[in-house]
């Protein structure tokens, strides 16, 4: 009986372990899929994981959500199928803009991101 609680003891360690992992180091996805107008192609928003985000804050009135611009993560884009085809980091990603191009996605935020697309997208 100790063995099998030593047992799930450490597979619970090891689950626990990977979850804080993709947290800290790969995100959480921080709004849904928003798709390419011809289909082919989405991008979704991940935040990473911060201490910063568990500190209550207090802002001054008309200062509007001041903690959203302190959320770092990642601004992805897939194809329709899942595979990643590019990203980029800013340290406010809850106030990207995103915007579809012919052959990029760009995003406006705290910095500039600009992600291409593959030539053969959209073409049958």
């Amino acid at each position: 009986m100790k063995k099998i609680n030593l047992i799930l003891g450490a597979a619970l360690a090891l689950y626990l372990a990977y979850q804080a992992y993709g947290s800290f180091y790969y995100g959480t996805p921080y709004q849904g899929r928003d798709y390419s107008p011809d289909q082919a192609f989405y991008y979704q928003k991940y935040r990473l994981f911060s201490w910063r985000t568990w500190i209550p804050t207090m802002t001054m009135p008309g200062d509007g959500d001041s903690s959203r611009y302190s959320v770092g993560g990642y601004l992805r884009v897939f194809k329709a199928d899942g595979t990643l085809q590019g990203q980029s980091y800013d340290d406010c990603i809850a106030v990207v803009e995103v915007f579809w191009y012919d052959d990029a996605v760009g995003g406006f935020g705290c910095s500039e991101h600009l992600i291409s697309l593959s030539p053969t997208a959209g073409k049958s």
